[in-house]
């Protein structure tokens, strides 16, 4: 495992609290696009703690499939390192996510979370099954791009007023979203390779890149204002995805850690923006 120090901007990254604040991100987004007017604290404090905790065990388990003495990221030595914490307070999250989903939040939140947790459960049998010769990763990065995109917008969609469950398991922007997700998952496995494979990669990732952002800007012509700017947001996480794919070799491993982070919170900057000041935007 690599054991050199941290640069102060990838502590997010080994802390995971990253990806919490990603999906929070996001999901106020869909709770713009959705016409969500009040969402409870509790349930962002959920959202976030829940994918946190996610995360943390997803690098526990790298770690114990690998072994610690594999040549893993820093995020999966840090982890592996404070283990004897992170599981008392993994402990607490859930004993904290029982009671709010029990107590305090809608049972339309909780029947959610059932759906939720049944594609984390694929998703961690993927990733304990998988062989250890398989090295890109697709279908898993697939499902766990799925995961948290559903994660993130399920309990927003539970306070919708509009739009039915149905509606939001084959909504474009759940979708849409997933997509990004997946191949921001994939292209930190697919940067790693070296030579033909590399390359094929890199060709893989750009069609991808391409795909959703086309799709986003497809939709964003037969949007009605009110939902445009999420799929203009889709494109540039889309288009930021596509240039870092071309540039990855500029930077070191921790650099492109970083960057795929930006460009997957940089949507939600831009979206902020439009409806902001566009006055057809209901905020």
């Amino acid at each position: 495992m690599e054991k050199e120090r941290a640069p102060w901007w990838l502590w997010p990254n080994l802390l995971s609290i990253d990806a919490p604040l990603v999906a929070i991100a996001w999901g106020w987004m869909f709770a713009k696009a959705w016409g969500v007017v009040s969402v409870p604290w509790q349930l962002w404090a959920t959202l976030g703690l829940v994918v946190w905790m996610i995360y943390v065990l997803d690098r526990l388990v790298d770690v114990r499939l690998e072994g610690p003495d594999a040549n893993l990221e820093k995020r999966h030595y840090f982890h592996f390192q404070n283990r004897k914490w992170l599981f008392p307070l993994m402990a607490a999250v859930t004993l904290w996510c029982l009671y709010v989903g029990l107590f305090v939040l809608s049972r339309t939140v909780v029947m959610y979370g059932l759906f939720v947790i049944g594609l984390a459960v694929a998703y961690f049998a993927m990733a304990m099954t998988q062989s250890r010769e398989e090295h890109t990763g697709i279908l898993k990065n697939s499902v766990a791009g799925l995961t948290f995109a559903y994660g993130t917008a399920a309990g927003i969609h539970a306070y919708s007023p509009v739009v039915s469950f149905g509606q939001m398991i084959f909504s474009w922007e759940v979708l849409l979203f997933a997509g990004l997700c997946a191949i921001n998952m994939t292209a930190i496995d697919f940067w790693e390779l070296e030579g033909e494979d590399k390359e094929d990669a890199s060709a893989l990732l750009g069609m991808g890149t391409l795909m959703v952002g086309g799709a986003a800007m497809f939709f964003s012509l037969w949007a009605d204002d009110f939902n445009k700017p999420f799929f203009y947001a889709i494109l540039v996480g889309a288009g930021g995805l596509h240039v870092l794919n071309r540039m990855h070799a500029k930077f070191d491993k921790d650099g492109r850690r970083l960057w795929v982070d930006l460009t997957i919170i940089a949507p939600v900057a831009v979206y902020w923006v439009w409806v902001r000041f566009d006055n057809s935007v209901l905020t």
